[in-house]
């Protein structure tokens, strides 16, 4: 089985401009993310899988359930249904707390945790090995307001994580997911799998995770849906500081006019609203390389500061496409030039197409007189940039 890596210069690269503002830690989201879990007034401590079971089943509306070090098989969904709870590992090492099931083929388990409440928080755990997700926030079923921090999301047989939504037009919003790590360990099983996806969802947050080898299998090119993908006129998304490594593609607000049967609103034009996309890092250095960044059918995105490596067979990195599509794409660094597809348009300012080898070994060390004509003419920055990753002038 061949497997895609990371080319030297943009490892180097990533590692040295992930240090820093980037930097992850498995065992302290509180020094990372300077995120603490919400207070609660009453708390329990599990160890097993049944006592898991039963103190969530029992568990009183904002009641905190600490898991213990140790395996927790599943053979069922843990469906956490009471407002407020708080599911965390107990010392914060989410690699020591594994929830999972028998493997991405078995959909006896198809989703690890159901969250069907508002006020859910997960945090500090690994979870993942099912059929379908990891975890899936139910909007449909009253979740809103979900916080996923310091998670391990790994090895599901299609969307690690999902946002969902039905018919009673009841949405998941105002969620985050932080300070978290989506992969797959070689690839998912088909092309119908995606690191965050996300339906009709408003005021969600994306930030600080890092998304690894969102992809299908070889014998299909690797074709899979982009790692973060919010859609079906989803709103005021903020996807930023994250960093996607070896995926089939990066992160697309919008997938097209019309694309969900339950768009927010019954809106159809758009396929998604607002929105921010900034200081990500996205990389694919190989052939089967697809999009890096996509707005589609979505009005008024901004796209800022970012930086794009895909070497695959493209001739862009960024699209704008559809007529719906408007917005900013603003001060990105990339190795293939920005696209206006099929009638969509944006503001361009202060973007570099960066194809000289050796600014790829140190994409921040070049300077005003590096810029030439493919930097955007209506560009005001001057020789003071703000760096693609930290924001900071350098």
């Amino acid at each position: 089985m061949r497997t895609a890596g990371v080319a030297p210069a943009i490892a180097l690269f990533i590692v040295l401009a992930a240090a820093g503002t980037l930097a992850r830690s498995a065992s302290s989201i509180e020094d990372t993310c300077g995120w603490r879990p919400p207070a609660t007034a009453l708390s329990e401590t599990v160890g097993t899988t049944a006592d898991l079971f039963r103190a969530v089943a029992g568990a009183a509306p904002d009641t905190t359930i600490l898991l213990a070090d140790g395996e927790y098989r599943l053979e069922r969904t843990l469906e956490i249904g009471r407002p407020g709870l708080v599911l965390r590992g107990q010392t914060g090492n989410r690699s020591k707390v594994v929830i999972r099931g028998a493997g991405m083929a078995d959909t006896r388990v198809g989703v690890a945790i159901g969250v069907s409440a508002p006020r859910v928080t997960i945090a500090d755990l690994t979870v993942g090995y099912v059929g379908y997700h990891g975890i899936q926030i139910r909007g449909e079923l009253g979740a809103s307001n979900t916080a996923v921090h310091n998670v391990h999301v790994i090895d599901t047989g299609q969307q690690l994580l999902k946002g969902s939504t039905g018919a009673q037009a009841v949405y998941a919003d105002n969620c985050i997911v932080a300070c978290s790590t989506f992969e797959y360990t070689d690839h998912a099983p088909s092309d119908y799998t995606n690191g965050v996806d996300v339906l009709a969802g408003k005021g969600w947050t994306v930030r600080d995770s890092t998304f690894k080898r969102i992809r299908g299998p070889e014998s299909a090119g690797w074709a899979a849906g982009p790692a973060v993908l919010f859609w079906a006129n989803s709103q005021d998304t903020i996807i930023e500081r994250n960093t996607i490594l070896d995926s089939f593609r990066g992160i697309a607000l919008g997938l097209g006019p019309g694309a969900s049967s339950l768009p927010r609103d019954g809106e159809r034009r758009f396929d998604h609203q607002g929105g921010v996309i900034r200081d990500n890092v996205i990389s694919n250095r190989a052939q089967w390389a697809d999009e890096g960044i996509e707005a589609n059918a979505a009005r008024d995105v901004s796209i800022d500061s970012n930086t794009v490596m895909v070497e695959g067979q493209l001739g862009w990195s960024i699209s704008v496409r559809f007529p719906t599509t408007t917005g900013r794409v603003r001060n990105n660094l990339t190795n293939r030039r920005i696209l206006f597809r099929n009638g969509g348009q944006a503001v361009l300012d202060g973007n570099v197409v960066a194809d000289r080898p050796d600014w790829l070994l140190d994409p921040f060390a070049y300077s005003s007189s590096n810029e030439d004509s493919r930097t955007d003419r209506s560009s005001s920055l001057g020789g003071s940039r703000r760096s693609f990753v930290t924001g900071e002038i350098r």
